[in-house]
């Protein structure tokens, strides 16, 4: 396999993961870049990665060689970085979501453009093959129609304390709803027509954050209602007591014929899926398919020619960023949102 070099910006947990994800599809790392030393060394010393840099500015000019960025930092440096990346004719993998606004992700459109390079967004979450499966159910009748998927999210202030800065990541409406958007339009295969939610900011008295000006919204309620009668809704926290364990349920997508319920994440890959029709009771059984591996196999087949368009590209990312800042926008006014 060939090897084009990624310059891997952003050593944290997600940095980690993408790391491991190009070791397992025999990619070479050529540089890891944060402002941590202690934190680059380490993911740097864990991958056999020879240079660590603490400006992506200086890795880009340094390594003509390297071929690929992957952005693994926070909301607000994804623009400026696909631009230096794209300013070098560097392809891009960038984490989701896109951007903050869509001002952003016409910025971006414009640089990868004018320098022509490829470019996608990380939702590795629809690549793993329970997704198709569910699709392929659906699509079959087996559950019936319309359809109601259900998914909740509990969990106390994020230890990135960023995410909870409405100016610069903006919540779990913006930063995690991106995911189960696309994950519904999937298995509904069907576009949305309208969103509503409701929300409000759980933690807004809390310590942790009480730095940050505006605040972000950290508990919601969304609804999106697509063109084929099906519903997705998904409730969500990141506002409680801290050190709090609360079990997330189960993911669920019922239907008149059937449930189905999918089973716990592992490599952001569901186990397996349960499904219940009138008396019966299946276990299906799905193979291991780490999503992030999936995903960085995607974008090489994307640079390499073996795919004709990424798994998420640039429209992708315009488009469920479009729906978080909906919801957002039901939120602040109480109205429901036509799309």
């Amino acid at each position: 396999m060939a090897k084009h070099g990624v310059i891997l910006v952003g050593a944290g947990d997600m940095g980690g993961q993408h790391a491991r994800a190009w070791s397992k599809v025999g990619e070479e790392i050529a540089a890891i870049v944060d402002l941590d030393s202690e934190r680059v060394h380490r993911l740097a010393e864990q991958y056999g990665v020879e240079r660590t840099f603490s400006d992506y500015r200086e890795a880009m000019a340094k390594l003509d060689n390297a071929e690929m960025v992957d952005i693994c930092v926070p909301l607000m440096q994804h623009l400026p970085v696909t631009v230096e990346a794209a300013r070098h004719g560097k392809h891009v993998l960038c984490e989701k979501p896109i951007a903050r606004s869509l001002q952003e992700v016409d910025q971006m459109e414009e640089a990868i453009d004018r320098a022509g390079i490829k470019f996608a967004v990380g939702f590795q979450r629809n690549l793993p093959p329970g997704v198709a499966f569910l699709r392929d159910e659906v699509a079959k009748g087996r559950f019936g129609r319309p359809l109601l998927f259900t998914v909740d999210g509990m969990a106390e202030v994020r230890p990135k304390r960023f995410m909870h800065d409405k100016t610069n990541n903006n919540g779990p409406v913006v930063d995690l709803l991106g995911h189960y958007f696309l994950l519904w339009e999937t298995v509904f295969a069907s576009k949305p027509v309208h969103i509503s939610a409701d929300g409000f900011v759980a933690a807004a008295h809390r310590p942790e954050i009480a730095h940050f000006a505006a605040k972000a919204v950290d508990t919601a309620v969304v609804t999106v209602r697509y063109a084929s009668g099906d519903v997705g809704s998904m409730s969500v926290s990141w506002g409680l007591a801290a050190k709090s364990q609360v079990p997330t349920g189960p993911e669920r997508l019922a239907g008149p014929e059937a449930v189905a319920i999918m089973g716990a994440y592992r490599d952001f890959s569901w186990e397996g899926i349960t499904i219940y029709r009138g008396e019966e009771q299946h276990y299906e059984k799905l193979p291991e398919s780490p999503a992030f591996v999936l995903q960085a196999q995607a974008f090489l087949d994307y640079l390499e020619g073996r795919s004709a368009k990424p798994a998420s590209g640039i429209a992708e990312g315009r488009h469920l960023l479009r729906l978080s800042l909906a919801a957002l926008e039901s939120i602040e006014t109480g109205k429901t949102i036509l799309l």
